[in-house]
């Protein structure tokens, strides 16, 4: 199926920090009370849609280890996760993954802050127990735009793990990776937000890994007002393709597409197809599988 393994039609000379890439917010989310559910997909449903980018959250629980989380809201071990990235990892060779782990952010509600250790060399257990990161990640960089897809193939690697403490073994080179977020911004209404969040690509820029966030974000004191991100993922798909077509239609802004990604992107195809779509434009594939990808984006699939 082609959203399994839509990254052997990209061009070997293409960098990672070149191609775009669908990928998920909270993306260990799914099942944890509606507030703080982000996802309808563990992480395999999200890789067989097509994402290849995962903010993958989590923190220590006196009884259950090390668990996936949004801030206060606890998810399932994070075992259970490693175990569905193990199963995506196996399911072909031809696809390759990044991973941005880290413990969840410290938060300040109201007077109250909340912090969310989970402990650094624990974690890189559980890691390289289920994902054999000593075999598997890819390290041989010193920055991340250094890599291309011909190092990663003849590598026979699967992925990069992004931590902005490097507080694992296999990370390199500090946080090669942006995440541009504006509580004003995302917290605008979905149409104005789906023409205005395009303004992230002119205020902040990388050499490293952008990383575009394309979900709303409720607040107190913003336009959305407190609400579950269900409601906000339904308000906005009407306008979803008013971002696609933004970044399509502007040269600097299709130049520094990378990761694009949001809540509920296992919803349907579509969100994924029209990200994986831009690399058409960006001129990404390769030349004699155009035809092909361009067919199989037009396939219609059932979820």
């Amino acid at each position: 199926m082609f959203y399994k393994e839509w990254m052997k039609y990209i061009k070997d000379e293409v960098k990672l920090t070149e191609v775009v890439m669908p990928g998920t917010h909270n993306s260990g989310s799914y099942g944890m009370i509606p507030f703080a559910c982000c996802q309808n997909g563990m992480f395999y449903d999200q890789f067989a849609h097509g994402v290849r980018h995962f903010c993958i959250r989590y923190c220590g629980d006196k009884k259950k280890g090390i668990v996936l989380s949004h801030g206060l809201a606890k998810g399932k071990p994070l075992s259970h996760g490693l175990e569905s990235m193990r199963r995506m990892i196996e399911e072909n060779d031809s696809e390759f993954f990044v991973f941005d782990m880290r413990e969840y952010y410290p938060q300040k509600i109201g007077p109250f802050s909340f912090t969310y250790p989970a402990d650094d060399g624990e974690t890189a257990e559980l890691i390289n127990k289920y994902l054999d990161a000593d075999k598997l990640c890819y390290t041989d960089y010193e920055k991340v735009n250094e890599i291309t897809f011909e190092k990663l193939r003849k590598s026979g690697k699967r992925f990069i793990i992004l931590n902005y403490r490097d507080a694992y073994p296999w990370c390199r080179g500090g946080y090669d990776s942006i995440n541009p977020w504006n509580p004003t911004l995302h917290g605008k209404k979905a149409e104005a937000f789906s023409k205005e969040v395009l303004s992230h690509f002119d205020n902040e820029q990388t050499d490293g890994i952008y990383w575009f966030q394309t979900q709303q974000t409720p607040g107190t004191d913003a336009e959305v007002k407190l609400t579950n991100p269900k409601k906000l993922d339904d308000s906005l798909l009407p306008y979803y393709q008013n971002i696609i077509n933004g970044i399509r239609e502007n040269e600097f802004y299709l130049k520094s597409a990378n990761v694009i990604s949001g809540d509920f992107m296992t919803e349907s195809y579509d969100k994924c197809r029209e990200i994986i779509r831009l690399n058409l434009f960006k001129n990404t594939v390769k030349e004699e599988l155009r035809e092909e990808f361009e067919a199989e984006l037009e396939k219609k699939y059932a979820f």
